[in-house]
């Protein structure tokens, strides 16, 4: 088995353009793996290569038209109906998903500001001014 490539003294390397579209180059028209690509980038791993593509170079090819935008929202308004169903169901016979968002919605309102000396939570509830501790 060849010996790794050696780790770079000092600072971090920072992604250059160049980098950048070799990178590219290498994943996305020449299919290569990343162990492969990693060959190309001496002192960087395989994992650092595919963080970069993945959450820097990737996400900026990624095209937000009205109709990725409407299935967004309508994936959200699922993601949350069967948020709630799920919270309700931890909780037993007798609680609706409704009511579970209803009552969450409640305390949520509370915002939280610092540490009462007491233990609990101090917090502005609804933004009117009222200050009340809360449990921890």
């Amino acid at each position: 088995m060849p010996a790794p490539a050696p780790k770079p003294a000092g600072p971090k390397l920072k992604f250059t353009p160049e980098d950048d579209a070799l990178l590219l180059e290498l994943k996305e028209s020449k299919n290569l793996t990343w162990k492969q690509i990693a060959d190309f980038f001496p002192g960087r791993s395989s994992g650092t290569l595919q963080v970069r593509y993945c959450t820097k170079l990737k996400a900026k090819q990624t095209v937000w038209t009205e109709e990725v935008v409407d299935r967004l929202k309508a994936a959200i308004r699922e993601y949350e109906e069967e948020r709630w169903r799920i919270v309700a169901a931890k909780l037993g016979k007798g609680f609706s998903a409704q009511a579970c968002r209803e009552r969450a919605a409640e305390f949520s309102a509370v915002v939280v500001s610092r540490r009462s000396p007491e233990g609990g939570w101090r917090g502005n509830v609804g933004g009117a001014g009222v200050t009340r501790t809360l449990p921890r």
